[in-house]
């Protein structure tokens, strides 16, 4: 159970091209991202997606994205970066066809690993009720075990909560409408819906980074 839930959300890079000298340089063919896109465009998970980052294979922290570009004989493409280092691939059926090979380049410094997550479209800020949070979490299992393939609702752990991550590694307290408290530690906290409690809310100090499922079967 564990093994897939974490190759469903992390994808080890599993070919690199030449290394620059200022640059560690990915690359990837157009068509194997898209394999796992494909779920974006799919009705019933409005709120969530598949998205593509770097992390530090030592630190697992966000790696920073310097450059990424698509290109294919003397076509050529550079791609977005979202404030959070989020490589943003277009869905486009004709880009399938053409099938151009992805470039990607991190810091020269240090070993980033491709990472494959499911996570919300949009961040997280101020009051978030616990409605907000449930509308999410069938919307996340789905995607899970759409990428996990045939047999992945037998064996994919359920999604209890969200895993909110936050910038520059923030340290704080999520409050509870119930009186509860919560640390955020090195940017990060799992909070389950039960957590939340029906008719309740969580307030955030700052916006999050990202949205995560929160898998805690899966620890």
């Amino acid at each position: 159970m564990k093994k897939l839930s974490l190759a469903i959300l992390t994808a080890a890079v599993s070919m690199s091209a030449a290394l620059p000298s200022y640059a560690q340089e990915y690359m990837f063919t157009y068509s194997k991202l898209y394999s796992h896109m494909k779920q974006n465009a799919k009705e019933g998970h409005d709120d969530v997606k598949v998205g593509f980052f770097f992390l530090n294979a030592n630190t697992k922290q966000l790696c920073k994205i310097e450059k990424a570009w698509m290109e294919k004989e003397e076509h050529y493409e550079e791609l977005q970066i979202s404030p959070y280092n989020e490589v943003l691939v277009p869905l486009d059926n004709n880009l399938k066809s053409a099938n151009p090979l992805v470039f990607v380049h991190t810091p020269m410094d240090m070993r980033c690993d491709f990472s494959m997550v499911v996570m919300t479209k949009d961040p997280m800020n101020g009051e978030v009720s616990y409605d907000d949070v449930k509308v999410l979490l069938p919307q996340m299992q789905a995607i899970l075990e759409q990428l996990g393939g045939m047999f992945a609702s037998w064996f994919t752990p359920d999604v209890e909560g969200v895993t909110l991550e936050f910038p520059d590694n923030l340290n704080g307290m999520i409050q509870f409408s119930n009186g509860t408290s919560k640390p955020i530690v090195n940017g990060k906290a799992q909070v389950s819906l039960e957590e939340i409690g029906e008719g309740g809310s969580m307030t955030l100090p700052t916006e999050t980074a990202r949205v995560l499922p929160y898998l805690p079967k899966a620890n």
